[in-house]
């Protein structure tokens, strides 16, 4: 089985989230605030930060099949500590453990699908979309389940739901020992492969290439808020009184549509320019947020949830794909961790301020928030890449790309 195809059953592992529909019930159940459900996630977005530029070059130094390896089993971890310790201690152990784990993970996945998808001479964004959309199918699967294992079993089904998730990621990360690690060596020995070289490096080609300089400040500026939604959206249900099957439901309907919708999103890069992808993906998320915000009607909060959670990542696969032409394999790892590094400190700074407004104002007022930051951001993001001539389509991929303004 080749290293794409592997990917992709890791896709739908990795997604088995069977504890999503209930988080937030679970902690609010033991006594935990909303508000310090919000919190937690800067414990979250906080270690991942600190940890992103060094785990990025222990993948670079190592391997990205180690790294990846490392990032499910400390992601089971996490879980596991809430289960073990249902306390605002075990709730931030989580997030703090998970924020670790994603930082193995981040830069990893995709830079070890992009070298397997030029070796076996297929189209990067594509594979990269199927594993993106493996992983949503897996989410479908798990909170239809999870909705329904709780409709059926009440709080009784909160432990086995988040002991299942546990077991799905054990079992990526055995599945994970036989990808193939395909890293390309360094051509000019002389250059060296000391993390100290390869970090300089990679903040060289963060600093100097324009298109990634500018889509890592975008990074910063469309931050989607998605784990921020899927730690309200159970309580904002329940203040318009939605049944609680929709808990689990609506969260597979739009992992359905997202699945569909990231699987074909490069088709899109056939026809728009990235600044006009990145504008239209975030100003409708925004739009669902600043509905859910408002709305007074049960159908309409569903129907806005789904809208917004339907177009999470979407752009994921084509950025990467803009950004993976530009970037040596030997320091591919190290790069994506140096953008996404400068994200979650924008997470840690938004997540704060998010805290801030569901403890003043409640839920609607964090959503509010999130949705005009990201609207914000989204039309600032649009004029920067105008701005710095970084609209253009890529042409051809794995390593003989060719671009068109």
């Amino acid at each position: 089985m080749t290293t794409t195809r592997k990917f992709r059953i890791l896709g739908i592992l990795k997604g088995f989230y069977f504890y999503l529909p209930i988080f937030t019930l679970y902690t609010l159940d033991h006594g935990i605030a909303l508000s310090a459900v919000v919190f937690s996630q800067v414990f979250y977005s906080l270690t991942k930060s600190l940890c992103e530029i060094p785990t990025g070059l222990f993948a670079d130094k190592f391997g990205q099949r180690t790294s990846i390896i490392i990032g499910y089993i400390l992601e089971a971890i996490g879980i596991l500590s809430i289960v073990i310790s249902p306390t605002v201690f075990g709730l931030y152990a989580c997030y703090a453990i998970g924020g670790l784990a994603a930082s193995f993970l981040s830069g990893s996945e995709e830079a070890l699908v992009f070298e397997a998808a030029k070796k076996e001479k297929k189209t990067y964004s594509k594979e990269y979309g199927a594993f993106l959309s493996n992983q949503t199918f897996g989410m479908v699967i798990s909170a239809f389940f999870g909705g329904l294992v709780f409709q059926l079993f009440d709080h009784a089904a909160f432990v086995p739901l988040f002991v299942a998730t546990i077991g799905s990621l054990l079992s990526a990360a055995l599945i994970a020992t036989s990808v193939q690690n395909i890293r390309a060596s360094i051509k000019d020995s002389a250059d060296g492969s000391g993390m100290l070289t390869m970090l300089k490096k990679s903040m060289n080609v963060i600093r100097k290439d324009a298109t990634i300089f500018h889509l890592t400040i975008v990074a910063g500026l469309t931050i989607t808020g998605e784990y921020f939604l899927y730690s309200v959206y159970q309580p904002a249900f329940s203040a318009v009184h939605v049944p609680a099957i929709w808990f689990g439901a609506a969260l597979s309907i739009g992992s359905i549509i997202n699945m569909v919708l990231v699987r074909y999103i490069y088709v899109l890069e056939r026809h728009f320019t990235l600044d006009k992808i990145i504008l239209g993906v975030n100003a409708i998320i925004a739009l669902g947020y600043i509905v859910m915000a408002t709305t007074q009607s049960a159908i309409g909060i569903v129907a806005a949830f789904i809208l917004a959670q339907s177009l999470f990542g979407l752009e994921a696969p084509i950025v990467s794909d803009y950004v993976n032409e530009r970037v040596a394999s030997n320091i591919r790892s190290t790069v994506l961790s140096g953008i996404s590094f400068v994200e979650r400190i924008a997470n840690v700074m938004f997540r704060l301020c998010l805290t801030v407004a569901v403890g003043w104002y409640g839920v609607s007022g964090g959503l509010l928030a999130q949705g005009g930051y990201l609207l914000v951001g989204a039309l600032v993001s649009y004029w920067l890449l105008v701005r710095c001539g970084c609209a253009h389509r890529i042409t051809k991929h794995n390593g003989v790309s060719v671009s068109s303004v």
